[in-house]
């Protein structure tokens, strides 16, 4: 193809960017809404199609977006701008509206804020052993202490397949545990509280249904289901709490576009997200239930400026019997970040992208200079642009400038704006526009300049750094600071991933292994680490993540029969074929923490997000001793269920009560008498204690066991909750089981 001239490419380049920049930021509007009002406006004077049904009036786009305002401004003023309410807490509330009417709003007197972001992209049978979770429940068909009965389990994700067995109570399929549904992608249905989307309440509706909208081309939610919930079916492969009740909210992730009618786009935003987690716990209430919801999705936060009143919804929204626990982000695999401190002269690091275009967000507290050089070679500049912040240059608070490199242009837009999530900080976002993917430029370092200012540069996955030799003072940046939101909020627990299965067997015979493992048991290698962009601590905690087997969707296999690599079973049953398969990620850990809180809330309904961390900082397991915790890597640590449950009932503090359970000895308690089943026959004698949960201890006696078997008298009188613990000089057989009288 003949190349355009340099000048001509240049203008094209300076005037697409110059089209995409942000406009100055009032403070009001949120730079995303600012960005999202421009596309839309476009959209909709180039689309001639009629929208349909009861959008039929509206004259343009609506979208789903925060509104803080003061008291004074009621829901009569707010329909004069097309607003209509789902919901408020304290003074922010969520309306869909025009996106014509967003700019307007934004500048009315008793309006704070007007706010939104872009939707979330998404990110068992050894889980029980290595987070210890088996003293809190027997493997076995009996009814157990702690399995979730009574606790609601909340998941909005995607790709659902609600007809799985495992969301059955057990293998004779008498309960369905599926309660509810909102599908937000599903036709609007006649629920006039939802703004997207129709709702199913029924067994029998649910099981038409058959899957969540995308449940054909996506099978996440399946899986994440399975982990937090599922019974298992017939197979090793149950869930943390296999007894709760499940509620479902289907929402729409970035690989969800295709199936967005395009008038209605912009619908589908963190506000609608919101409103899905509010309908989790709105629906427990409803049921009088305590509930935990898992969220195993995420989106880069933009300093987390766009995201305040997200942020500030959220910390409402969750409270005693409410927690909101979300996966950390898969981000770790890229350098994501670098810094210069304030005295030194500059520093920097080169671009890594596949694609013309790469967006980057500087947090600076001064004027720092931004230099871009292109290199021939090693340590052989080709061009630089110089680009100081202080510049006089700026018009409406953007700075445009084009870099040439021989026959390549590379067009520059930098956008700034106070951020008022963290005070005394200036955000420049920088934008580079090239005529080609950027990867086949010359190599192309980006450096921050200014002994006097701190500057800290993010970028993400998909806008990364590269270290490389083509120039080493360039080689600044490094794999932290990618919490994705909303996992970096404070309210919400937040989850990575360790990895312990190192490999597995498909239903094909291979034998599917990652050669990046780390050693069993520590942070996985793509496990998103903090601090978050304001410097707090996470995550929160770490689960396993790695090659977690649960239940995939059967759909998918029915949409994509030869994408088997990572299923470990197959059955059928009632004309469908199941599959029980293995993924990997945070998106895995975080129902595993999820399921395990359901448990601790069947304890106590009343815990809050700070008890949870308390119990995690008292009770985490440390995989690595040397560091010191919390840390940006684990947060408090391994999550360890029976530690916690300990914790919860007050007697973790009997020093000589065990924290896990005996190997080889299984204890069971039924019609006043106590049941001991060894692996092995043992000779050597057990001291047997029992303690209430008030740590009182009622009962002590020797046993001497004469066989694999044995059944005592239980010399206790009152039903409730008790330790029992288990001391021998046969390690095997010393520890603790907590029975129910």
């Amino acid at each position: 193809m003949q190349q355009l001239p340099r000048y001509i490419a240049m203008m094209l380049l300076v005037l697409a960017m110059s089209a995409n920049a942000q406009t100055s930021n009032s403070g009001r509007l949120s730079a995303w809404l600012q960005e999202t009002i421009r596309q839309g406006n476009r959209q909709a004077s180039s689309s001639s199609t009629a929208k349909s049904g009861r959008r039929a009036e509206v004259a343009s786009m609506l979208t789903t977006v925060f509104v803080q305002m003061n008291d004074s401004l009621d829901d009569k003023t707010l329909a004069q701008y097309g607003c209509k309410k789902y919901a408020q807490l304290g003074d922010v509330a969520i309306v869909t509206m025009p996106l014509d009417n967003v700019d307007s709003l934004s500048k009315h007197p008793e309006v704070l804020r007007v706010e939104a972001n872009d939707k979330a992209r998404i990110t068992m049978d050894t889980v029980p052993g290595i987070t210890n979770l088996l003293p809190l429940y027997e493997q076995t068909a009996s009814h157990l202490p702690y399995t979730g009965q009574g606790v609601m389990m909340g998941l909005m994700d995607v790709g659902f397949d609600l007809t799985h067995p495992t969301f059955y109570n057990n293998t004779t399929l008498s309960e369905y545990r599926i309660k509810a549904f909102w599908d937000q992608l599903a036709p609007i249905g006649n629920i006039d509280r939802l703004p997207v989307g129709s709702e199913w309440t029924t067994a029998e509706d649910l099981l038409s249904r058959q899957c969540a909208t995308d449940g054909h081309e996506q099978t996440h939610g399946t899986h994440t289901t399975g982990i937090a919930a599922g019974s298992g079916y017939d197979s090793p492969y149950r869930g943390v709490a296999w007894e709760s009740d499940i509620c479902l909210v289907a929402n729409a992730d970035i690989e969800d576009t295709a199936l967005i009618a395009k008038d209605d786009y912009y619908l589908y935003t963190t506000a609608t997200d919101a409103l899905g987690f509010k309908y989790l716990f709105d629906y427990a209430d409803s049921q009088h239930k305590p509930c935990v919801v898992s969220f195993s999705e995420g989106y880069t936060p933009l300093m987390d400026n766009d995201d305040r009143l997200f942020n500030l919804f959220l910390s409402r929204l969750v409270g005693p019997g409410h927690i909101l626990v979300a996966s950390a982000g898969n981000e770790c695999q890229e350098m994501t970040y670098f810094r210069k401190p304030l005295g030194v002269a500059c520093a920097g690091s080169f671009t890594r992208v596949f694609r013309p275009t790469v967006e980057y967000r500087i947090l600076a507290d001064g004027n720092p200079v931004v230099r871009l050089i292109a290199y021939q070679g090693k340590d052989v500049v080709d061009k630089e642009l110089r680009l100081p912040m202080d510049s006089e240059n700026w018009k409406d608070d953007q700075l445009i400038d084009t870099l040439f490199i021989n026959e390549d242009t590379c067009a520059v837009s930098i956008s700034r704006y106070q951020t008022t999530f963290i005070e005394g900080k200036t955000v420049y976002q920088i934008t580079l526009t090239a005529n080609r993917s950027l990867n086949r430029l010359e190599h192309l370092a980006l450096v921050i300049e200014g002994t006097d200012c701190e500057a800290e540069v993010f970028g993400s996955a998909t806008n990364s750094f590269g270290n490389y030799d083509t120039d080493v003072r360039w080689n600044a940046a490094e794999k932290s600071h990618n919490i994705l939101a909303p996992g970096c909020f404070e309210s919400v627990i937040t989850v990575g991933s360790t990895s312990h299965r190192q490999s597995y067997t498909n239903v094909k015979g291979d034998v599917m292994s990652d050669v990046l493992d780390p050693e069993a048991g520590h942070v996985s290698w793509f496990s998103s680490v903090g601090p978050t962009m304001d410097g707090r601590t996470k995550p929160d905690v770490t689960a396993p993540g790695k090659n977690i087997i649960s239940s995939l969707s059967s759909l998918y296999l029915e949409a994509h029969p030869n994408e088997t690599s990572n299923h470990v079973q197959h059955f059928d049953l009632d004309g469908r074929t199941y599959v029980w398969g293995a993924l990997t990620g945070t998106s895995m850990s975080t129902p595993i923490v999820a399921g395990i809180i359901a448990l601790w809330l069947q304890a106590n309904p009343t815990l809050t997000p700070d008890d949870i961390r308390g119990i995690l900082q008292r009770t985490c397991q440390h995989p690595e001793a040397q560091l010191s915790y919390p840390n940006n890597l684990y947060g408090h640590g391994e999550i360890d269920a029976y530690k916690g449950l300990l914790d919860i009932l007050g007697i973790d503090g009997i020093k000589e009560l065990s924290h896990h359970q005996p190997r080889s000895v299984r204890v069971t308690a039924k019609d006043g008498l106590m049941h001991l089943q060894f692996d092995n026959k043992t000779s050597e004698p057990i001291l047997l204690s029992i303690y209430a949960t008030s740590g009182t201890l009622v009962h002590r006696q020797w046993l001497k066991p004469t066989s694999q078997e044995m059944t005592i008298p239980l010399p206790v009188r009152s039903n409730g909750i008790y330790a029992i613990q288990l001391t021998s000089q046969d390690k095997a057989v010393t520890g603790s089981q907590l029975v129910k009288l």
